[in-house]
């Protein structure tokens, strides 16, 4: 068996070239498994959001940019509550990079709604998204002495 899956990876002239080989595979294995970790985590009630936030920032130490984009795809899942969840993780994260795509899932009219909508809650809770951008340039700040 360990034959047969290590051909997979070999790079000659009878094989295809996929591009892929077994580090980056197990790091986008440890990667997904690191966001299913986060999500449970989410459903802790002894942890607090500055302990999430210390667990998020330790993932994105490990893994960079690739963890705002994991969690982000994410977002297509089927369960509510996992969708919810990846939502906060996003906005705790605030992850300027994430934006673009977010924005564009948002737009997508061949996702489902309820995708959409939860990236467009993940962009609302990042402060990402038009409307929040008027606000900020038109707030006016008194200072009283």
């Amino acid at each position: 068996m360990e034959k047969k899956g290590a051909r997979l990876f070999q790079v000659d002239g009878e094989t295809f070239d996929y591009d892929w080989n077994i580090v980056e595979l197990d790091t986008r294995r440890q990667l997904r498994l690191k966001v299913n970790e986060l999500l449970r985590l989410v459903n802790d009630p002894a942890l607090t959001t500055s302990e999430m936030q210390q667990h998020l920032l330790h993932a994105e130490a490990l893994f960079g940019n690739q963890l705002a984009a994991q969690l982000v795809r994410s977002l297509q899942r089927h369960d509510y509550h996992e969708r919810q969840s990846i939502v906060w993780l996003l906005t705790l994260l605030n992850d300027a990079e994430s934006v673009t795509p977010l924005r564009r899932m948002s737009q997508d009219k061949q996702l489902s709604r309820s995708v959409r909508l939860s990236a467009s809650l993940a962009l609302a809770g990042m402060g990402a998204t038009p409307e929040m951008a008027d606000e900020r340039r038109y707030a006016r700040l008194y200072a009283i002495s």
